[in-house]
């Protein structure tokens, strides 16, 4: 049986550890959390040096933060290994200098998926998507894993990944962020905030099914993408004396769905009064 190496013992590394353990043998290590990350992998997985773990995987695969990576990859590169992948989206085969000149085939191999928590991890990860960015060996390797996962892979240039991460963060921690300022004006208005989130649900995932099914313009609804610049400038008015970055967040996020009421076909004199008023000049 082949050996996955894991470094990394943080939510990733773990969920990954335990999901794969079936097909490999897996070893672990971290600076502080190998025997726990051991353990939740269950098994046959085991804590090991990284000495240890670069003499005897067939591929390495590190789960560590993006700003670690290249520190693990300049201790593995005493050992050179033949295999190395990390899990960090903005970061291409180059973070794992000086890995690649010294022989080893690198990729980046990041989970296009949430994993707040290992056991959130070992639930959403299969069936995701994969960001691939490298070749060779080291690509074979991704495709193998996201197979074993159930997921699928797109490949990304290394000189695209800001944009791909991006967008990564956008459709994932600015959902959050957008779901809490939501949250916030409806506690504004009287409820209180677990009241809030489960009034809010059903909007959310039917908005979401349906821009996913039937396209972001097409599930586009309400006043921006009516052109009803009077509801607008009440919502504005009611924010009055609010943080200031949730009125402004409510006025960028506006003129961004202006831009595509526009293109499924609101008028412009329409547009033009919206835009007005969520610039505060109507």
């Amino acid at each position: 049986m082949e050996t996955l190496g894991i470094v990394g013992g943080g939510n990733v590394g773990r969920a990954l550890a335990r999901l794969l353990e079936p097909r490999f043998e897996v070893v672990i290590a971290s600076r502080s959390r190998a025997r726990e990350a051991a353990e939740f992998a269950g098994g046959r997985a085991r804590a090991v040096s990284l000495k240890s773990l670069a003499e005897a995987s067939d591929c390495i695969l590190v789960a560590v933060p993006d700003r670690a990576v290249r520190a693990v990859a300049a201790q593995l590169a005493a050992h050179r290994p033949g295999v190395v992948l990390h899990t960090c989206g903005s970061q291409g085969p180059s973070g794992l200098a000086p890995l690649p000149d010294q022989g080893s085939s690198c990729a980046m191999f990041h989970p296009l998926q949430t994993v707040p928590d290992p056991d959130s991890g070992v639930a959403a990860l299969p069936g995701s998507c994969f960001g691939l960015c490298g070749a060779g060996a080291a690509a074979t390797w991704c495709g193998r894993l996201a197979a074993l996962l159930d997921g699928t892979v797109v490949e990304v240039a290394e000189a695209r990944l800001p944009l791909y991460h991006a967008a990564a963060v956008m459709a994932s921690n600015c959902a959050v962020g957008l779901l809490h300022a939501a949250s916030e004006l409806m506690h504004r208005a009287g409820l209180e905030r677990t009241a809030a989130s489960h009034a809010l649900r059903p909007l959310v995932e039917a908005t979401l099914a349906n821009a996913l099914t039937m396209g972001q313009a097409q599930a586009l609804t309400g006043p921006v993408m009516r052109g009803d610049a009077i509801t607008v400038r009440h919502h504005l008015e009611a924010m009055r004396g609010l943080p200031a970055g949730l009125t402004e967040f409510y006025r960028e996020c506006g003129l961004y769905l202006l831009s595509l009421a526009m293109r499924s076909g609101l008028p412009e004199r329409e547009a033009r009064e919206v835009q007005a008023v969520l610039r505060g000049s109507g």
